[in-house]
């Protein structure tokens, strides 16, 4: 690594922190200013998720924003191209919070909600893009030789399996601090917890499953190309059909979308939480 490569990493690992430290003040802030908060007991959870879920949404945006940074330095993509699909997604997690009060009643949304899923769609932006970015290289032809096209779809296999696991953190984040600003204050309605998980999951899989679907189809045609079994000998055939299996299962051809999504904590999440919100007492 070069000393201009250490200084960048210097800089962005500080970014990241200074992200963190703000997405926390800011969780804090907000839980600060909700109504009655110095008189329910709950509310102190509820100022500790706040903060946690303010300080992984910032972390979300510098991981994201390194992962755009480390793809950009193989494939190059601009951001004009893949804006379109981030601005799909703000669009579409916009109008699922604009719609809250005609699905849970004019209770199920309030301003401190307004602004946690703000930060935490913020927090997912530079994912987004960088999940769009994936979805762009993979609809192209990988060039080079077969080990470095496999090279690049394992790394880019990686990319969005920790990307996932990330957007997942901030799922089960959300649902968290739903569940834990039910029963004072503005007394919003338990099912919230349920529905804010359902759609966080929905917005991070409009993101995730165009760029998983496009590199599982590219990673298929990778391995149908190059570990052909039409002229294998008989002798052969069962181990090139084990090698090839492991290659499938390496590079997640074997796996579903929403196998994936589960995976990564962003559809079973919600159901998880909205149920240990149902044991634990509204009074400590």
């Amino acid at each position: 690594m070069t000393v201009l490569e250490d200084a960048e990493e210097t800089i962005t690992g500080e970014l990241r922190l200074l992200a963190m430290l703000l997405g926390a003040v800011l969780g804090t802030w907000i839980a600060w200013t909700s109504p009655e908060h110095g008189h329910e007991p709950r509310w102190v959870l509820f100022a500790v998720l706040a903060a946690v879920l303010g300080a992984a949404s910032g972390e979300a945006f510098g991981f994201g924003a390194a992962r755009w940074r480390d793809l950009g330095t193989v494939h190059r993509v601009r951001l004009f191209h893949v804006l379109h699909l981030v601005l799909a997604s703000v669009a579409v997690a916009v109008g699922l919070v604009a719609a809250t009060p005609f699905v849970l009643g004019e209770q199920g949304l309030t301003g401190r909600g307004l602004a946690l899923s703000a930060i935490a769609i913020c927090g997912a932006l530079p994912s987004a893009a960088t999940l769009g970015a994936v979805h762009r290289v993979a609809r192209r032809r990988i060039e080079g030789s077969p080990g470095q096209q496999l090279n690049t779809l394992l790394s880019l296999r990686r990319l969005v399996s920790r990307l996932l696991n990330q957007l997942g953190f901030l799922v089960l984040l959300v649902t968290l601090v739903n569940g834990a600003a039910t029963g004072w204050g503005a007394e919003l309605p338990k099912s919230a917890v349920l529905f804010s998980g359902a759609v966080a999951s929905f917005v991070v899989g409009v993101m995730y499953v165009p760029a998983s679907t496009t590199l599982r189809r590219r990673c298929a045609l990778f391995v149908d190309r190059n570990f052909p079994l039409t002229d294998v000998a008989l002798g052969e055939l069962v181990d090139k059909a084990e090698e090839r299996a492991r290659l499938e299962k390496l590079l997640g051809i074997d796996q579903t979308t929403f196998g994936e999504l589960r995976s990564g904590l962003v559809i079973i999440s919600p159901f998880v939480v909205s149920a240990l919100a149902a044991l634990v007492p509204t009074k400590f």
